[in-house]
């Protein structure tokens, strides 16, 4: 008899259905009629906003229009006001007009993995996402002339910036002051600025220094997505402060005033970050200025101010001020933490919420790295020694699910003798569980612990730029991005994609074999709709997965694999019978629960789970010791 206040089965099956068959319509919709009339209104959009720029061209108001960066550079290098940069990991050029490091390139970095095109970190004015790093002075003196981001600086030392090789600019305002900053390269991104002004003058100037990181607009090659954060980035004051830019928005200025920190702009993969000189007060801030017209973008700041310097009537004053603008490689950043005492600069790198985990995976599978010269590699070694490392959890997992079946034909007895009496029959059953010293929910364990485990993971493959563009074999290239392929154009035999949330490549099809191994290891529960739940979760988890980092999907694929190897030669060992070739074939579909055939995933353990939480719950229910049988006296 159906009870009133629970759902009947049909029911909850045609819900379900229900719910899967929406989902896939509303993705349909979306990639067939919604993406393109939103491509239209860009287009169109576009248009308009294209007209009232050459509109505002031909009345004067637009001084300049956006070009790509190379003939921007191209062109005032022809007019010598660019002074270039050369190392082995980076180039670029420093703008005389502001004294700007606006040019910068890495030399190992490429946007794709074609290798074709350096990777860019820095743009100057003039491109259609500017990102620059200036520094300069603030005087309480409205009167006293400082150089700005039109000054024209002159070159006093050194032709190129290499590493050891430093530059200095120098420019005097006329008023007696003389500023000058030489720059100087070390061996990877780091660069060091030293700013000076020589007071000629006949008293004393205060003057505040700064330094600023500025971008207009969000980057092109901003992701968008949670994994990851993207924006104004600092940690000072003690605490790590991470600014979306669309929080930004809502609290476009943050100031904090302490002695030790860094503040910056970062992305998935670079990071430009200014680091003071650690032990001296600094006014620390991240500001959100609102484009005041469709072509003046939004401003994207973070900002350091010293406390004022004071340079005597004949003397002189300087401040010193580090720029990391570079790879975020761990390595580096650990480095610098240590060497400038900078806090936390190992923050840079989206860890997450489980960086105990996420940290210490990424030096293991980094360590394998360098023995095996292959990510991919390094992946399957950390998964096996992550199997390890679990070994004793999954083993009393599967020994309680080999219990479990065990005590099938007592637990089958249970429920057809208290089928109208459900909560006898759960009292019934944490007497079985506890005669027996069965655990009915020691096989969720593994699961609970995968769960972090996983995003960790996720966090590792997705956001650290060692895995970017690191190949594995054959066809996957970047470990970092989802599997190329897709069933859809035969695994690139056709020129056709389809629809991107049903792109799934060969791996996410070799772990969804894998999960259905997994599955097929034991009997289907008993309940059909959860036997129809369990079945679809494989499919559903290969659909999500498979727009994932290619290198979390082999790592699900082999942790699959390994698991259901382990769980087979306990279960055997056990005594318990495993037919999993009978089942692959479906011989064993819809078995009875028996001894050899009850799963812990039916309807038995889920009441049982439901008893021992009822148990907790209310008061403890009296067991009553079995009466020992009266033995026969021996003649």
């Amino acid at each position: 008899m159906q009870q009133k206040d629970k759902m009947h089965p049909e029911d909850l099956r045609n819900l379900i259905i229900f719910g899967l068959i929406s989902i896939l319509l509303w993705f349909a919709y979306g990639h067939f009629v919604l993406d393109p009339q939103k491509e239209q209104m860009r287009a169109a959009q576009q248009i308009q906003q294209n007209t009232a720029l050459e509109q505002q061209k031909a009345a004067g108001l637009v001084d300049e229009v956006e070009l790509p960066r190379e003939e921007i550079i191209a062109e005032q290098n022809g007019q010598g006001v660019r002074v270039q940069i050369d190392s082995d990991l980076v180039f670029g050029s420093f703008n005389l007009t502001g004294a700007r490091l606006d040019d910068l390139g890495l030399k190992q970095y490429f946007k794709t993995v074609d290798r074709e095109e350096n990777s860019v970190v820095l743009y100057p004015a003039g491109t259609s996402h500017p990102k620059y790093v200036e520094h300069g002075w603030v005087s309480p003196d409205k009167n006293l002339s400082l150089p700005n981001a039109k000054t024209k600086w002159s070159l006093a030392a050194g032709d190129v910036l290499t590493k050891n090789s430093p530059v200095t600019f120098r420019w005097n305002n006329g008023q007696g002051l003389t500023f000058e900053q030489t720059v100087s390269l070390n061996e990877d991104y780091l660069f060091t600025v030293v700013n000076r002004v020589v007071n000629n003058t006949s008293g004393a100037i205060v003057l505040y220094p700064y330094s600023l990181i500025a971008q207009r607009d969000i980057p092109e090659d901003f992701m968008g997505r949670f994994i990851v954060h993207e924006g104004p980035i600092g940690y000072f004051d003690d605490e790590l402060y991470e600014k979306t830019y669309g929080k930004m928005g809502k609290e476009p200025l943050i100031t904090k005033s302490a002695t030790k920190g860094w503040v910056g702009l970062t992305t998935k993969d670079w990071h430009t970050a200014l680091i003071p000189i650690q032990g001296s007060e600094n006014k620390y801030r991240m500001v959100y200025t609102k484009g005041a017209t469709e072509q003046v973008k939004d401003l994207y700041q973070a900002d350091v101010t010293g406390d004022p310097l004071t340079a005597p009537a004949g003397g002189m004053v300087e401040t010193k001020m580090n720029v990391f603008a570079g790879a975020k490689k761990l390595n580096l950043l650990n480095k610098y933490e240590k060497k400038l005492g900078v806090p936390h600069f190992d923050l840079a790198v989206d860890f997450g919420l489980f960086y105990f985990l996420t940290r210490p995976f990424f030096f293991v599978i980094n360590f394998f790295y360098g023995f095996v010269g292959n990510f991919g590699i390094a992946i399957i070694l950390f998964t096996i020694c992550l199997r390890i490392c679990v070994f004793p959890l999954a083993n009393t997992s599967f020994k309680s699910f080999a219990n479990m079946r065990k005590i099938g034909p007592q637990m089958t007895e249970l429920r057809e003798k208290y089928k109208d009496d459900k909560q006898q029959m759960q009292k019934e059953l944490v007497k079985l569980y506890q005669k027996e010293k069965v655990n009915p929910m020691a096989g969720c364990l593994p699961i609970l612990v995968q769960i972090p485990i996983f995003f960790s993971l996720f966090k590792v493959l997705s956001n650290t730029i060692e895995m970017r563009h690191a190949p594995f074999f054959g066809w996957i290239q970047d470990l970092s991005a989802p599997d190329p392929t897709s069933f859809w154009n035969l695994f690139g035999l056709f020129p056709w994609d389809g629809p991107s949330f049903l792109a799934i490549g060969i791996w996410p099809i070799f772990m969804l074999i894998t999960m259905i191994l997994q599955r097929k290891l034991s009997p289907p529960p008993a309940d059909k709709l959860q036997a129809q739940m369990f079945a679809m979760m494989p499919w559903i988890m290969t659909i999500v997965l498979s727009q994932f980092a290619a290198g979390l999907v082999i790592y699900w694929t082999f942790n699959n694999l390994f698991s259901t190897i382990q769980q087979y030669i306990i279960m055997t060992r056990m005594g318990v019978k495993v037919d999993l070739i009978g089942n692959i074939l479906g011989k064993n579909k819809r078995q009875p629960a028996t001894a050899d055939g009850v799963d812990m995933t039916g309807d038995l353990a889920k009441e049982g789970a439901e008893a021992i939480e009822e148990s907790v719950d209310k008061k403890p229910v009296k067991i009553s010791k079995p009466k020992p049988k009266k033995s026969k006296k021996k003649k």
